[in-house]
């Protein structure tokens, strides 16, 4: 399926200087489904908009259903131009409802990775994964796992030690 090109003109009030203008072109977004622009919208997101406009952008990218997609969401979360809106965008995969099983590995480095409010994000993506991995393709995971139980603190020993429950 073809993608929608790019409106100018939407491109242009997102990267308006009136708040007002950016919520209505988001808006306009949001009906129109055009997910071609989520790569605007996370350059938005991360350029630490004002609450109102950060409001509406996390609505709409929780509200995306295009499975499409989802290695839209895994490059943002692994780029670390990124990284200050991570938790954000870790928290909307969780929200969009979109099937992230075949990043599993990808959540599961957040989890042991990341600050602790980032990896409490990718957990719970992670308890709401469809499927798992395959016992075969876990193994290397679960052996990354059980490392970084060694040095994590205590409420990522929580995370890390339910991960390995579920992966068995």
């Amino acid at each position: 399926m073809k993608q929608p090109k790019i409106n100018e003109a939407t491109r242009n009030q997102l990267f308006s200087t009136n708040s007002e203008t950016v919520i209505s072109a988001i808006k306009s977004l949001q009906e129109s489904g055009n997910s071609s622009y989520l790569p605007i919208l996370f350059e938005l997101l991360s350029a630490q908009p004002e609450s109102e406009v950060k409001a509406e952008i996390l609505k709409l990218l929780g509200t995306v259903k295009d499975k499409e997609t989802i290695p839209v969401f895994i490059d943002v979360l692994q780029n670390e131009k990124f990284h200050l809106i991570r938790k954000d965008i870790t928290t909307v995969c969780w929200q969009n409802g979109l099937d992230f099983s075949a990043y599993f590995e990808v959540f599961t480095n957040l989890v042991i990775n990341e600050e602790w409010e980032v990896a409490f994000e990718a957990f719970t993506v992670i308890e709401n994964l469809e499927t798992f991995p395959s016992e075969e393709q876990l193994k290397p995971i679960k052996l990354k796992i059980a490392r970084a139980l060694k040095s994590a603190g205590e409420q990522k020993q929580y995370f890390l030690e339910e991960l390995l429950k579920m992966s068995s």
